[in-house]
C-alpha cells in the first residue's frame, strides 16, 4: 500500500479532514509524569493541568502551570510564563536552541519543560492530521508494502520530537505505537509511544492513554522503565 493511501484511510478513521478543519480550540485536563521528568527534576510540574489547544495557530496554554492561577503558554517561537493577572514572571525565545545547553541534559528549568510539554501535545492532540502540515514527507522505500506504518519526515523547522518518525496503526486504522527520538533529551533517546485508549469527541479520535518506553533499533522495546505516562480526560471541542 502506498503510503498516501494508508494516511488517506488513517485520515478517515479519525475523523476526516473536513471536521478537523473546523476545529478552533481542543481544551482538556492533562496530567503527566514518568522517568524522563523525574532526571530532569520537574517530577510533578505536569500534574492536575487544563490545556487550550488551538492547533491550527499552534499555541497552547497550560493553566495551572507552576501555581494555581497561573499559565504558560507556548508557541514553537516563544514560551511565557504569566501570573493570574497575566503578569509575564519569565519568558524564553527560540526555546529549543536552550537545550544545546551541557547542563539541560540533567536539569530543564520550568520554560524547559514547558516547551516540550506544548510541542508534544500539539503533535499528540494533532494526529493524524499533524502528518498533512506543510514540511512533512511520508517516505516510501523501493518495494516497501507495509500496510500498517506510516514513515514520515518532518522538515526542522516544524516543533515535534525528530526528523523520522514512525506511526503503526491497527487493522482498524487507529494508532497503536510511535516511534521517535526525543532530540530536546538526546539522540540517543529512542522511544516507544504506546496508545492504550483513546475517545471520540464529536466524531474526531483522541489518544487518552499514552505509555513511552525505551526502544532500541526499530524493532526492540525495553518493558521498563515508564519514561512518560500521560492522562487526557474531558475532552471539548469548540469550532
Amino acid at each position: 500500500m502506498k503510503p498516501t493511501d494508508l494516511l488517506n484511510e488513517v485520515i478517515e478513521a479519525h475523523g476526516g479532514h473536513a471536521r478537523w478543519r473546523d476545529v478552533d480550540t481542543i481544551e482538556a485536563s492533562f496530567s503527566s509524569g514518568g522517568l524522563a521528568f523525574s532526571l530532569h527534576l520537574q517530577p510533578l510540574a505536569l500534574r492536575g493541568l487544563r490545556v487550550s489547544l488551538r492547533p491550527h495557530a499552534r499555541h497552547l496554554v497550560l493553566h495551572g502551570y507552576c501555581h494555581e492561577g497561573w499559565s504558560g503558554v507556548w508557541t514553537p517561537a516563544h514560551v511565557r510564563i504569566l501570573d493570574e493577572r497575566g503578569t509575564l514572571i519569565a519568558e524564553r525565545r527560540d526555546p529549543r536552541a536552550s537545550f544545546a545547553r551541557f547542563d539541560r541534559q540533567f536539569r530543564w528549568d520550568k520554560l524547559d519543560l514547558l516547551y516540550f510539554a506544548g510541542y508534544a501535545l500539539w503533535n499528540y492532540l494533532s494526529f493524524p492530521f499533524v502528518l498533512q502540515e506543510p514540511g512533512v514527507t511520508l517516505i516510501e522505500s523501493a518495494g516497501d508494502t507495509a500496510s500498517d506504518q506510516l514513515r514520515v519526515r518532518f522538515d526542522p523547522d516544524l516543533p515535534t520530537h525528530s526528523a523520522d518518525q514512525t506511526f503503526h496503526v491497527d487493522g482498524a486504522r487507529l494508532l497503536k505505537r510511535h516511534d521517535y527520538t526525543a532530540d530536546v533529551i538526546g539522540h540517543w533517546a529512542k522511544a516507544a509511544n504506546f496508545c492504550l485508549a483513546s475517545e471520540q469527541v464529536e466524531c474526531l479520535r483522541f489518544y487518552t492513554r499514552r505509555r513511552v518506553y525505551p526502544r532500541i533499533g526499530a524493532r526492540t522495546v525495553l518493558p521498563m522503565p515508564t519514561l512518560v505516562w500521560i492522562e487526557i480526560d474531558a475532552i471539548r471541542l469548540s469550532r
